[in-house]
């Protein structure tokens, strides 16, 4: 694919609105969180869910060793949790209020949802690595869902090209 290619992809890509996410996890330096939309069910039974991450993220190392991690749906006014986690430095929790798991892993104050998880499998696949886990805990609140559509966020009821 030429470049133009790969850039009209990544636009029609974009064209079908997502969640946004933080998926958070305990390292060997500390919690790490990053901001993911590319969240989804897999199974009921067992109760699987995964997510991608680019292989030149800077906290890959951490997610691929992590026995556990948490993905905490964000809500519509969390986007600046959104904008926070999508900064290169992952690993920055300066200011971020959290709570612990378990198994010391960040779970995100406010989210409409969140769930626990134990890596079940990692797949590695073009430039992204896919990571299976199995939801050992999760909760729900009510709240607006934080979307994103078209390289932007989109509030639940605003008309698409607005």
């Amino acid at each position: 694919m030429t470049e133009e290619d790969v850039a009209d992809l990544r636009q029609s890509l974009g064209k079908f609105a997502t969640g946004v996410t933080v998926v958070t996890c305990r390292g060997d330096r500390g919690p790490c969180g990053i901001t993911a939309n590319s969240f989804s069910s897999v199974s009921l039974d067992p109760p699987l869910v995964l997510w991608n991450i680019a292989k030149v993220s800077h906290s890959l190392s951490a997610y691929l060793e992590a026995e556990y991690f948490a993905i905490n749906v964000l809500g519509a006014d969390q986007r600046d949790l959104s904008h926070h986690f999508a900064q290169s430095d992952h690993t920055v929790f300066n200011g971020i209020e959290y709570n612990s798991s378990d198994h010391g892993v960040p779970i995100l104050l406010g989210t409409i949802a969140c769930f626990e998880c134990r890596t079940r499998q990692v797949h590695e696949c073009g430039d992204h690595y896919i990571i299976i886990g199995e939801v050992e805990r999760f909760r729900s609140n009510d709240g607006e869902p934080l979307l994103f559509y078209s390289g932007d966020y989109l509030r639940h009821g605003d008309k698409v090209g607005s």
